[in-house]
């Protein structure tokens, strides 16, 4: 059996243009050397039963043999400060912070201080294996703990405290429990004397969430991750009392104090990599791994639920022990794009006798120098927000769903045994807590030819599709609209959406706005599309956010008071909810899952309007469209979208074609009712559908969507010759012809 695990990469880049560079970072479990070769993909699913997986090889000068490595991940996310000034904090000093552990007892797991686990040196204030509050004191000979011995509760703000006068000898530590749920004590505080000399941090970069574990050469590898929020983290440079301490974090007060103090305010630069100190000190510091921002802090009222109104309730950063954002691995090779480099998708194949594994990335066009009049949207935010997921893992309710029992494939059950590797929006962290952000980064299985069939497979046959008609195009990436905006659409007489382009940035949902307002013709071939909202990042490469909110499908809910993205301060959740459903950008949106199995479309009544005389040339009044396909044998399913003109459809949308025999396993979506009706299945209720629908826009434009995940996958079926293709064909045809659309005509 050939192996597509034991090689692993990502690149540098997930879009590149001629004369871009793009370096691939390579690691191997066991293959001492491989092959690679740079391929455009035409159809990216191996399934021999449809196209069967097509590329074309590319000669570059990243071909053929290399020498095979193994890089590690370090996943876990903290803040670290440069070494802290021996004449800010000396021997003697105190530290303080409020805390909200969501794993108290799973280890050891470092708060606060400058601890090198290598040497022994240095202090920390740390929950031990037991959950308890514990200080670490080392001189790099012996070490010393002194702990509460009362295991701290979960997910519960409290103070914790300790203080070290070298000159005395004394030493403490203090927990206290805000709001006690539980019998057990609400504040211990224990005293103890010093058994070792002074603890010399000298050098050591103060950490907040983790300490340092190895080191390896210069680099410094973190251990002891804290899962759980940390708000207003202070050390004093003199010894206090656990009560003085506690009025200096919870009042942010630091008194006669400011010589020193070193005070941390998380609610600054919320959208930011740095965490600011507000003291005259200015030890600002860094966050690694991107642990979580904009969520509530210890103060908060529930009176306000966007940070952006009350920062000072948001100074809480929730860490988790399997954050990831970069792996940062070396590069193995690279390659150049050669001006007249082909658009497309694009992957590095990887080979041995016993392996094969792909490294995908995307090629554009030369900016503002497209190359066809046709541009296909590979949905890369998408890709991302589905990367490396392992909802079919860890749902509890996912056989429900899919209708039947699961079985998984190496990659599959490789990603189930590699959390490294990092998750999805659709994962939540080993704490409970939802996952944020998604980077690309690292090595994402389900972006490459074989594993999970959904996004960026099924996308690829759009691409076979538009090959098997001889017709150019170039592939652009949400990455790109993002940063261009409609200037980018703008160049192009028809922008294809693919089979579910379900993540948007506001730049993303404006650009795609403005084109269809601006005459452009928009054929959107997907389901459940414009769904979520996201953000990039300001300042990191390759990252994007979604908040989850408390309404749409989600395998998680997000926290009260934190729908609001970190990274631009917005809104979080589903656009529906924002006043911009997605029948207002493409005329429907979703209403509706059908896994059991898939359907076939009837044209409606709607479909002899002349307006729409163009769609159907070819096709019979009476004939079922797509009652074939690779997935589940229909063109309509998987994920279906519907009109409605309540949620901004445009009123004179036609509805020329809608499901048929969609039966009890179409589920309604959550936010499609209210309250819990009797009846939430397709053969109960009329919502659970798939509409395909046509509307002129302004200047000239016009959209056409389909409303299924799976019409892409039955565009292939009988080599291309068959209604579905024939149909979208048409549309194409008739978008690409420059002659104005005219409602009414």
């Amino acid at each position: 059996m050939v192996s597509t695990t034991r090689i692993l990469g990502y690149t540098d880049r997930i879009s590149a243009a001629p004369g871009d560079t793009v370096a691939f970072k390579i690691s191997c479990d066991g293959v001492t050397k491989y092959h690679a070769d740079i391929v455009r993909l035409v159809c990216a699913d191996p399934d021999p039963s449809g196209p069967g997986l097509r590329y074309d090889t590319v000669s570059t000068e990243a071909t053929g043999w290399h020498q095979g490595r193994h890089q590690p991940i370090y996943p876990g996310s903290y803040a670290t400060v440069p070494p802290a000034s021996s004449s800010v904090l000396g021997n003697s000093l105190s530290l303080g912070a409020m805390i909200f552990p969501t794993m108290p007892g799973n280890g050891r797991q470092t708060l606060l201080g400058q601890w090198d686990q290598t040497t022994g040196k240095g202090y920390a204030l740390e929950l031990g294996d037991d959950g308890a509050l514990t200080l670490m004191v080392g001189d790099g000979q012996k070490a010393q703990s002194l702990s509460t011995e009362t295991p701290l509760p979960p997910r519960q703000w409290a103070f914790v405290g300790a203080g070290i006068d070298v000159g005395s000898g004394d030493i403490w530590v203090c927990q206290q429990v805000l709001r006690p749920l539980a019998l057990a004590p609400a504040e211990v505080s224990v005293f103890g004397r010093l058994t070792v000399g002074s603890p010399d941090a000298t050098g050591i970069p103060l950490m907040m969430a983790a300490h340092i574990a190895e080191r390896d050469g210069g680099n410094v590898i973190a251990g002891g991750h804290y899962n759980g929020r940390i708000d207003r983290p202070r050390i004093i440079g003199r010894v206090l009392d656990p009560a003085a301490v506690r009025e200096i974090v919870e009042t942010g007060d630091p008194g006669t104090l400011d010589a020193d103090l070193i005070a941390w305010d998380f609610s600054q630069d919320i959208t930011g990599t740095v965490v600011r100190d507000v003291s005259e000190h200015g030890l600002d510091g860094t966050i690694v791994n991107l642990p979580a921002r904009g969520v509530t802090g210890f103060n908060w009222s529930g009176s306000i639920l966007d940070w952006r109104l009350a920062p000072d309730q948001y100074g809480a950063i929730h860490f988790h022990d399997d954050d990831i954002y970069d792996c940062g691995w070396e590069t193995d090779f690279s390659w150049t794009l050669p001006e007249g480099t082909r658009s497309g998708f694009y992957a590095a194949r990887l080979t041995t006798d016993d392996d094969e594994s792909w490294v995908s990335f995307f090629v554009r066009p030369s900016r503002g120098k497209p190359t066809a009049s046709v541009a296909f949207v590979a949905s890369t935010a998408t890709f991302m927000a589905y990367a490396n997921t392992h909802h079919r893992l860890d749902c509890d309710h996912i056989e429900h769903l899919y209708e039947g029992l699961l079985t998984f494939g190496e990659a599959e059950v490789f990603l189930g045994e590699h959390r490294e590797l990092g998750g999805s929006h659709y994962d939540t962290h080993s704490d409970g807590s939802g996952v944020f952000y998604s980077s690309h980064l690292r090595p994402i299985l389900n972006m490459r030819p074989g594993l999970y069939t959904f996004n960026f497979i099924n996308d690829s046959y759009v691409c076979a599709w538009l090959e098997s008609m001889g017709q150019d195009y170039d592939v652009i990436t949400d990455e790109n609209i993002e940063a261009e905006g409609a200037d980018l659409l703008d160049q192009y007489a028809t922008v294809i959406t693919g089979s579910h382009p379900e993540y948007n940035s506001i730049r993303m949902w404006e650009a795609f706005d403005h084109y269809q307002q601006s005459g452009g013709r928009h054929m959107y071939l997907g389901g459940n599309g414009f769904y979520w909202r996201i953000a990039y990042h300001s300042e990191l490469p390759g990252v994007i956010e979604n908040r989850r909110g408390h309404a749409g499908v989600r395998t998680w809910e997000g926290e009260p008071g934190e729908d609001h993205l970190s990274f631009s301060g917005d809104p979080g959740g589903l656009w529906r909810t924002q006043g911009r459903a997605p029948q207002a950008l493409v005329g429907v949106g979703f209403s509706s899952c059908l896994f059991d199995k898939c359907t076939y479309f009837v044209r409606t009544e709607q479909s002899n309007d002349p307006r729409v005389a163009f769609i159907f040339d070819g096709v019979a009044e009476d004939e079922r469209i797509g009652d074939f396909g690779q997935r589940g044998g229909g063109a309509a399913g998987l994920e279906m979208d519907r009109l409605d003109y309540a949620l901004g459809t445009p009123p004179h949308a036609l509805a020329v074609a809608t499901s048929a025999d969609v039966g009890p396993g179409g589920i309604v979506s959550v936010e499609e009712f209210i309250t819990t009706p009797p009846a939430v299945d397709g053969e109960q209720l009329g919502i659970a559908r798939a509409d395909i629908v046509f509307f002129e826009t302004p200047n000239g434009g016009a959209v056409w969507s389909t409303g299924s995940i799976a019409w892409p996958t039955s565009l292939s079926h009988n080599d291309f010759d068959n209604n579905v293709a024939r149909i979208t064909g048409n549309v194409l045809r008739r978008f690409l012809d420059p002659t104005p659309f005219v409602e009414g005509d």
